[in-house]
């Protein structure tokens, strides 16, 4: 029996391998099945509409899984109409934080979904196989929601399994990939409590560990493949110091470290409590820490449930940066609760951490996705919108989101006319962007702005052009400014 497990399309620059299906194709594998992983957010949507049809012409699946988050989900509909036209026996079975989340209304609302795996799928999927392959109905089959002659039906819930009864991922099945970075996780769920997360939705609060050995063979394995940078993608590897300390032991024994670079997802305050973590991380190979600090406002990390502080943050960071373990540090610039001061206060953090060395990342907006906390709290409100897929928020201060677009898109255009020509603006544009726009809304002309056109007196005809094109935009938007 054939099975295609596919990551849907979402932009096409999918740098690290859908984790999740090479874990659940491992079982399959083990059960006598051919599996394969096509991964088509590695090329064009058109490529990869013409890649797809490809796969199932050749290979007939009898079982095709997709999994999706929030923001492809459109996409994996898609696949799993193309599955139906091109292969109508094929049973399409849809898995992530999104179906899960959401699986009471998937199934009626969508004809091409036939069954859903919620919460963890190696061992859902690989019973939907079996069931598949000997022609039963999955009704003995927890964890799985499917339509039958009865309706939508949902199964009890499954018991999460032991994370060292799982094979070892079929990373082989992902060669070719042309992927920058491959990645592991270690561990599943995480013991905190953002209002904007929608793991709590999966895992119910719950941390499990995966034993260090096990991390060791699959690290191993993927040196012997070829990578280079390994992604651990745990929720949150930091939650529990000791064990990063034997972990950064075991790797620096091994001497993986000399041959690999390592990346991982933290809390930033662990590090202040713990500022010997960023040391053993840093001595192991590991290169970066990617972690979300949101707001630089403390109301507004209360309303997220981010239990810490802009202290927290800034002590965090510089722990770090002392270990030589960089901290990528990612803010949400505006969210259901801020203010133009809020958001001011975000800006000075961000600048600041920048200053101390970090690099400073961002989403322009939170997005409410289902599952979450604060989905709940603004649909209760009457702010919570979906259009057309898209989940967002009317503001609950009145705050004029447009205008805040518009000034943050004003900010990127001085960015770039400004400091294109430095050839380290790559790495400092979100510093650019955000000292202007904290200019912007305290309704000043940014001075790096008027030392440009006052330094360009003879520009080209493109950048005059650029100029004009600022200035009108700055006088709409900041009318009492004066050139």
């Amino acid at each position: 029996m054939n099975v295609l497990l596919v990551n849907p399309f979402f932009d096409g620059r999918a740098e690290v391998p859908p984790l999740s299906l090479a874990a659940v194709a491992a079982g399959v594998i083990e059960d006598g099945f051919t599996v394969e992983i096509l991964d088509l957010d590695t090329r064009a949507e058109d490529e990869g509409r013409r890649v797809l049809t490809e796969a199932l012409e050749r290979l007939s699946p009898r079982v095709v899984g997709v999994t999706s988050l929030s923001h492809n989900f459109a996409g994996a509909l898609q696949v799993c109409r193309a599955a139906k036209e091109l292969s109508p026996s094929a049973v399409t079975v849809l898995g992530g934080v999104h179906a899960t989340v959401c699986h009471e209304t998937l199934l009626s609302s969508h004809p091409e979904l036939d069954m859903i795996c919620r919460g963890e799928g190696e061992e859902a999927f690989r019973d939907i196989c079996r069931a598949v392959y000997v022609g039963v109905s999955p009704e003995d089959v927890t964890g799985v929601s499917y339509r039958s002659g009865r309706g939508v039906v949902h199964n009890p819930p499954r018991t999460p399994a032991a994370l060292d009864d799982n094979p070892l991922p079929a990373f082989h099945l992902l060669q070719g990939g042309g992927y920058r970075t491959w990645s592991l996780s270690s561990s599943r769920g995480c013991p905190h409590r953002c209002s904007f997360c929608s793991l709590r939705g999966l895992y119910g609060g719950r941390v499990r560990w995966e034993p260090l050995g096990k991390i060791m063979e699959e690290l191993d394995l993927l040196r012997r493949l070829g990578a280079r940078r390994v992604m651990f993608t745990d929720d949150n590897l930091t939650a529990k110091p000791d064990r990063v300390r034997d972990l950064c032991r075991r790797i620096a024994a091994s001497g993986l470290g000399g041959a690999m670079e390592f990346y991982a997802q933290g809390r930033i305050d662990d590090f202040r409590r713990f500022p010997l973590m960023a040391s053993w991380l840093s001595e192991a190979g590991f290169k970066a820490v990617y972690v979300g600090a949101e707001s630089g406002s403390p109301a507004v990390l209360a309303r997220y449930g981010k239990d810490l502080t802009p202290a927290d943050i800034v002590r965090g960071v510089e722990v770090c940066v002392e270990q030589n373990l960089m901290p990528v540090v990612s803010f949400i610039l505006f969210g259901p609760w801020d203010t133009v001061e809020t958001v001011r206060e975000t800006l000075r953090l961000a600048l600041a951490l920048f200053e101390r060395g970090a690099e400073i990342a961002y989403t322009e907006s939170l997005v409410p996705f289902p599952g979450t906390p604060v989905k709940e709290e603004l649909a209760a409100e009457g702010k919570w919108l979906e259009t057309q897929g898209v989940y967002h928020f009317k503001s609950c201060t009145g705050l004029d989101t447009d205008r805040l677009y518009d000034l943050l898109d004003l900010a990127r255009s001085m960015s770039r006319a400004v400091y294109d020509a430095d050839p380290l603006y790559p790495w400092r544009r979100v510093y650019h962007e955000f000292r202007l726009l904290l200019s912007l809304l305290e309704g000043e002309v940014p001075e790096p702005y008027l030392r440009w056109r006052r330094e360009e007196a003879d520009l080209s005809q493109g950048a005059s052009q650029t100029r004009r094109s600022i200035d009108e935009a700055l006088a709409a938007l900041v009318p009492d400014t004066r050139l």
